[in-house]
């Protein structure tokens, strides 16, 4: 596939999930709003955080701008998000060991791949593995409310625009993966589209129901 393509889908990836990383800011104007995290999970931030990380540090083994790009700028969003979180939550006890936990799940990974892998191959399947499984997990991270809505016949508790996003991303990263010939990036994003659309599903199945839902929080995979 011709180079100019390969930049189409980088640009047009790149711009739909910087877009979806600022749906953050409305969760973060209504914990001001309110003057408190009630209500609101501070695992989305946390999620989103390491997995911009880990992403963002194989990005650079592979030395891929797109990947660099867009998890810097999560990265940093991330961290204004939870910053955000912890200044205004009155359970920071709460916080401090949800950050430790998420500490030891990347810095020890981190480690080992810059002090104990030699070779750079090596480095990029291990580590393109774990992310891979992060992505997984966190685009089926809102499967967790299936049940529910299975249960009440109301799609409430589940975000229309925010499932649509996710879909639609996930397509676009799949599409990047299979450009530049790379399975961690491809498959756990075509897993994350078949998701998606069992999600956009339950819209349909029970669009009838109180409309569209209104839960502005979710996780947000990167690639």
């Amino acid at each position: 596939m011709p180079l100019e393509s390969r930049d189409v889908v980088s640009m047009v990836a790149t711009i739909s999930t910087l877009a979806l990383f600022l749906t953050g800011i409305q969760i973060c104007m209504k914990i001001r709003r309110q003057g408190n995290t009630n209500n609101v999970s501070v695992f989305p931030f946390v999620a989103s955080d390491v997995s911009c990380i880990l992403w963002l540090k194989y990005g650079i083994l592979r030395q891929d701008g797109t990947l660099i790009v867009v998890n810097t700028v999560g990265v940093i969003l991330q961290s204004i998000y939870i910053l955000i979180f912890y200044l205004n939550s009155y359970e920071k006890d709460s916080l401090h060991r949800k950050m430790l936990y998420s500490s030891l799940l990347v810095f020890p990974v981190l480690a080992y791949i810059k002090f104990y892998v030699d070779e750079l191959d090596t480095a990029l399947f291990q580590l393109g593995l774990i992310c891979s499984c992060c992505s997984v997990v966190m685009y089926g991270s809102p499967l967790s409310t299936v049940a529910e809505v299975i249960r009440t016949k109301s799609t409430a508790s589940m975000a229309f625009m925010l499932c649509l996003a996710n879909f639609l991303v996930s397509l676009e990263w799949a599409f990047y993966g299979y450009i530049v010939m790379d399975s961690f990036i491809k498959v756990p994003n075509i897993i994350g589209a078949l998701l998606g659309s069992i999600q956009l599903t339950l819209f349909y199945c029970y669009s009838g129901s109180s409309g569209v839902g209104h839960q502005a929080g979710g996780s947000v995979s990167t690639v």
